[in-house]
């Protein structure tokens, strides 16, 4: 394991950096990003940050250094991952008010693929997050575009009508659970999971009278 560079020491003469010291900082910090990228795409946001250190080749004191918390190295990792997915998850509202069907199954099956395909980004869906305003705005604006995306389906008559937001997050919790258990499967089994969902979603599908929503899973609860 190589130690830390020493990235906040200043000239003894100057007090002013270093010349290189700047350069290596961003390194290091770069590095920490790209091992953290492969550690938490293999093992999740959970993963041990002395792995991601090693795999980095820098010392567990640089890394805290450069993220004093977990969830600053989270945000570093996803942060253009979630604005892309709060991004296309407005799209998918905007296409609801024309194509609601499509739209929400398009939606429906993205989010199931990208559980498979990204366990990193797939614990930012379900799991609180407290990293920066900005990455938590951005979380919330999926959040906000998957609600009226959900309801355009529905008033629409593309879902069956008793559908709620809570159900599309039963269904992500059912997805993530998929993608776990099969994760040397690639996208497959998540999506095969999506089209048994979706054929139940369906208002045009036979359906028995839903359970009751536990109050403490409604959105704002």
């Amino acid at each position: 394991m190589s130690t830390p560079t020493g990235e906040n020491q200043q000239d003894s003469a100057t007090g002013a950096e270093r010349p290189g010291l700047r350069a290596d900082a961003e390194r290091n910090r770069q590095a920490v990003i790209d091992a953290a990228a492969a550690v938490f795409a293999e093992h999740g946001t959970d993963a041990a940050l002395d792995a991601v250190a090693r795999r980095a080749g820098v010392g567990i004191a640089t890394l805290y250094r450069r993220f004093p918390t977990r969830d600053l190295l989270v945000e570093a990792v996803l942060d253009d991952k979630m604005r892309r997915y709060a991004d296309d998850t407005e799209k998918a509202a905007e296409r609801a008010l024309t194509q609601p069907w499509d739209a929400f199954a398009g939606y429906v099956e993205s989010v199931l693929a990208l559980q498979a395909d990204d366990p990193a980004f797939a614990d930012t869906l379900l799991a609180p997050f407290h990293g920066s305003p900005v990455f938590a705005e951005e979380h919330a604006r999926a959040f906000r575009a998957s609600v009226r995306l959900v309801e355009r389906a529905r008033l629409a008559g593309a879902i069956r009508p008793d559908f709620s937001h809570v159900d599309l997050y039963l269904a992500v919790l059912a997805g993530d659970g998929v993608a776990r258990a099969t994760r040397d499967h690639g996208t497959q089994p998540s999506l095969r999971l999506a089209a048994y969902l979706l054929d139940a979603f369906r208002a045009d599908a036979g359906h028995r009278p839903l359970p009751a929503v536990p109050d403490e899973l409604r959105p704002g609860q």
